[in-house]
């Protein structure tokens, strides 16, 4: 089965795009106060608002490092991935992404997104790698870039500090050319 099969059999019709201010919404601001979302993640130390992510959003619109996408489910925002590094002379970048609203979880949404971004990346951009590091416990992250070609291309060793216990970074590593 292919991964447009999946996405027909639960009904979404997925996009990505870059995020604008006025998409910013109360319930994309909610998704860091949900333990579940930020669970692996720094964002559970951080402070957010709606104002502060306008402000982020415009930021990064700004800013020639950074792309900020959000994904939809038809209108629904319902996650974000951050490539950022654009500008780097390695011609390499780090990826960061969240799918915030938890019911679109193991429905293929994340894979959708960062085979989105690996096009983007390649043609776009014309990066030769793309890198991203999870926390150990971040089972369902892993298994995401791995089934985009991903491969593990290092540990640090108790290196992320969420919820009271110590876990692992991975850091993953695609190249692009060749």
């Amino acid at each position: 089965m292919s991964r447009n099969d999946t996405l027909k059999e639960v009904s979404m019709k997925l996009s990505i795009s870059i995020l604008q201010v006025e998409q910013v919404t109360q319930s994309y601001v909610d998704w860091y106060s949900n333990e579940e979302v930020v669970r692996y993640s720094d964002n559970q130390y951080r402070k957010f608002s709606f104002e502060g992510q306008c402000s982020y959003v415009e930021n990064c619109l700004q800013n020639d490092d950074v792309n900020l996408y959000g994904i939809f489910d038809d209108t629904t925002h319902i996650g974000n991935i951050v490539i950022s590094g654009l500008s780097s002379h390695h011609r390499k970048a780090e990826l960061t992404y969240v799918i915030g609203e938890t019911n679109y979880w193991g429905k293929g949404v994340a894979s959708f997104l960062i085979a989105n971004i690996i096009q983007i990346a390649k043609k776009e951009f014309d990066l030769n790698k793309l890198y991203a590091s999870i926390a150990s416990g971040n089972i369902g992250s892993g298994k995401v870039l791995e089934k985009n070609g991903f491969v593990i291309e290092g540990t640090r060793k108790q290196h992320l500090f969420y919820g009271g216990e110590f876990f692992d970074a991975i850091d993953y590593g695609l190249l692009l050319k060749g």
